[in-house]
């Protein structure tokens, strides 16, 4: 079984959908909040504490907005919205973002090894499992290029990849209105040398890409969430991260190492730590300058010195008064309106419902206090046993909310591309104090 795992759909494979919602639905301006205090009406298993969101910013040197939008359930936590006018039109979207890559960029908003994760507010009130997985449903990487922000992603296609501007992240036009909301959250590792040296390895991977993916198809997009590259070809991550930098480096030509969103920016996270050098003198056990910003992380966390891939929603409750805690586990694992989901992504959600009862009692048995130590742990390890460890889109968000010394990622800012109404009422709310 799979949770809070997948993501990355591609146009490929729309008909088993099973990580974005469809084309058609749900993509729109979905900051619709009547709330006069709110722009977004986001639950908290969409949230983040106020806590994480501590990370300064530099609001003085970029133009857009910026708020504290406190979920519907508490204030305690919720989303640290910088919101970004867009038009109507296709070109609207897309300059709306450029203009966005360039000024976030050049305000320190967006650096060098950020991840951007497509989030869509409209799957809150579905089912558990996008609850789970925190509305998450992509994970992109930044790199800078002549002080403006671009993404690198998987797959590596014209379809993602560009200045924020392609048709996943602006839409098409036609099917694909794009991704409206991005989560940014930053690896705490990236010093200006790691920096300096990732944005070799991007630049190296770019001048090679029509024949490593096209002539030769090495790391081209992998559909199979649930079992990671280490996992599939019997080998460690040190070994992946290895392979992916011969590949680049096009020492290797033969191995056939695809990868989903999410894989891949961990593996050129991971390897940003390493020259060039490095990896060509390594051996078979892989390069032990090899450093990943967090292991590949378990279904759930059995005590306090892991972070679980289905604990978001549970870190969040654990913010928020202790009152009513108990009472809002419910509102994960409701059924509402699955019609909303793809038939891919809603397929999933009822091949994995048969872990939901008791991922539910763990949250419920940790949030009482009625379980002990010892059973938590073992409920948890049962649960963990139905996947090897991964990391899914939903890792990078639990990473930047996990408690220290835990903590691998900052939370930077959650954009919002909306309309001018929702623009003017974000300008009216950025007068309130904001993290």
């Amino acid at each position: 079984m799979a949770i809070a795992s997948t993501g990355c759909a591609t146009s490929e494979d729309e008909s088993e959908d099973i990580g974005d919602v469809p084309d058609t639905m749900g993509k729109g301006d979905s900051a619709n909040s009547s709330d006069p205090a709110r722009l977004y009406d986001v639950p908290f298993y969409f949230s983040v504490p106020k806590s994480a969101a501590a990370l300064p910013l530099n609001r003085s040197a970029y133009p857009y907005p910026t708020i504290w939008n406190g979920s519907v359930q508490a204030s305690d936590v919720g989303l640290r919205i910088i919101a970004i006018q867009q038009g109507t039109t296709l070109e609207s979207h897309k300059q709306a973002r450029r203009d966005m890559a360039k000024k976030l960029a050049a305000a320190g908003v967006l650096q060098d090894g950020d991840i951007v994760l497509s989030f869509r507010p409209e799957l809150a009130g579905t089912m558990a499992y996008p609850h789970i997985q925190m509305g998450v449903t992509h994970a992109g990487l930044v790199y800078t290029e002549n002080g403006a922000a671009y993404n690198l992603d998987s797959p590596l296609d014209t379809v993602y990849n560009g200045q924020f501007d392609s048709a996943h992240y602006a839409g098409d036009g036609a099917m694909d209105a794009g991704a409206n909301e991005l989560q940014i959250v930053r690896p705490r590792g990236m010093d200006d040398a790691r920096k300096a040296q990732y944005r070799t390895w991007v630049k190296t991977l770019k001048s090679g890409l029509g024949r490593i993916n096209g002539e030769r198809q090495q790391i081209k997009f992998q559909s199979d969430y649930l079992v990671p590259a280490f996992v599939s070809a019997g080998k460690t991550p040190r070994q992946t991260v290895t392979t992916l930098g011969k590949i680049i480096l096009e020492l290797d030509k033969t191995t056939k190492q695809p990868m989903y969103c999410s894989e891949f920016a961990w593996h050129m996270l991971a390897l940003s730590a390493c020259t060039a050098d490095q990896i060509r003198d390594a051996g078979p056990d892989g390069a032990a300058c090899v450093d990943p910003m967090f292991a590949p992380m378990p279904l759930v966390a059995k005590d306090a010195t892991e972070a679980g891939l289905a604990d978001g929603p549970l870190l969040n409750l654990k913010k928020m008064p202790e009152p009513i805690r108990l009472l809002n586990v419910a509102k994960i694992f409701e059924t509402g309106d699955a019609a909303r989901l793809s038939s891919g992504h809603r397929a999933v959600s009822e091949m994995v419902a048969p872990l939901m009862g008791p991922l539910k009692d763990f949250y419920l048995g940790t949030l009482s206090g009625m379980a002990t130590a010892e059973q938590l742990a073992a409920g948890a390890t049962m649960l963990s046993a139905q996947m090897p460890p991964n990391y899914s889109p939903t890792a990078f968000m639990v990473q930047s909310i996990v408690d220290e010394p835990l903590r691998s990622f900052d939370y930077v800012a959650t954009l919002a591309f909306v309309g001018q109404t929702a623009y003017n009422k974000a300008k009216s709310l950025s007068s309130n104090p904001v993290p």
